[in-house]
């Protein structure tokens, strides 16, 4: 089944007034002429306005930081399953599909903004995976019926290995404040326990169809400047391989009034343990 067409090549604006109008109705917008990390965060605070709550920089995304991280999580324990964490430390390999913070639950931010300082000489081109689109194309051929209807009603464990979150909830599920939230990462898994044999083909036919989306469908190029402003509840995003040590992307997350939960202190992504959250 051809799945590109989930695939989203966002179109660009010029003012946070039209990026936000963008994200909200398509999931994703581009803008360009950010001159650094602090004109960036202060465009994301102009775009969420009146519903912003929190943001900041989260990543600072190098090939030096892959293999830092990569080492200290490769250090960490199996889980019960038997199953690792892993954060590539090998950049020439294309990133799984994921919505950032998935290890946080519902601290997760619900907008995500990737500004490119500095582009690779050549690949890195980002990718941006439209997951309620996925839905409806799947949901098209009458085949994919159970798949569908699982990922819409079936609650499953959203955490990390060892890194246990503390409730669990369908693949697609509707917010407190009514927006849609669909989620992807590779360590999706059903909750343990006697039915879990039978939903694991569903959760890795989700998985199939996340990673033949990216496989297939269009990619584009950040440039120096170029910032993605994204819907982080609703697009699953991405970059395919490189080499180059010099690529830098800040991935800067924020929280507006209908988050599911903003968390009040710091978010360690090697140690991603329940964050407090704001009363």
């Amino acid at each position: 089944m051809d799945l590109s067409s989930a695939c989203l090549v966002p179109r660009r604006v010029s003012s946070p007034a039209e990026a936000h109008e963008v994200v909200a109705a398509e999931g994703a917008a581009i803008v360009s002429g950010i001159t650094d990390e602090e004109a960036a965060i202060e465009f994301g605070r102009a775009t969420l306005g009146d519903e912003l709550v929190r943001i900041g920089r989260q990543i600072e995304a190098t090939k030096q930081r892959a293999e830092v991280e990569g080492a200290k999580i490769d250090a960490q324990p199996p889980d019960a399953r038997g199953r690792k964490r892993r954060i590539s430390a090998d950049t020439s390999v294309a990133m799984p599909p994921h919505n950032d913070g998935f290890a946080f639950g519902d601290r997760a931010p619900d907008r995500l903004f990737l500004f490119s300082a500095r582009p690779a000489a050549t690949g890195g081109d980002s990718f941006l995976i439209d997951g309620l689109k996925l839905l409806d194309l799947l949901a098209a051929d009458p085949a994919n019926a159970a798949l569908v209807d699982f990922a819409r009603t079936v609650d499953i464990d959203h955490s990390e290995p060892n890194f246990p979150q503390d409730s669990y909830s369908p693949i697609l599920r509707t917010t407190p404040a009514g927006r849609p939230q669909v989620r992807h990462h590779p360590y999706l898994a059903p909750i343990m326990g006697a039915g879990e044999d039978a939903q694991w083909p569903f959760v890795r036919q989700w998985l199939a169809a996340v990673t033949s989306a990216r496989d297939t469908g269009p990619r584009f190029r950040l440039a120096a400047g170029d910032m993605a402003v994204v819907d982080n509840y609703r697009i699953f995003h991405g970059r395919h391989g490189y080499t180059d040590p010099a690529r830098r992307l800040y991935s800067i997350w924020g929280w507006t009034t209908a988050a599911v939960a903003v968390p009040t202190g710091a978010l360690d992504i090697v140690n991603p343990v329940p964050a407090k959250v704001g009363g």
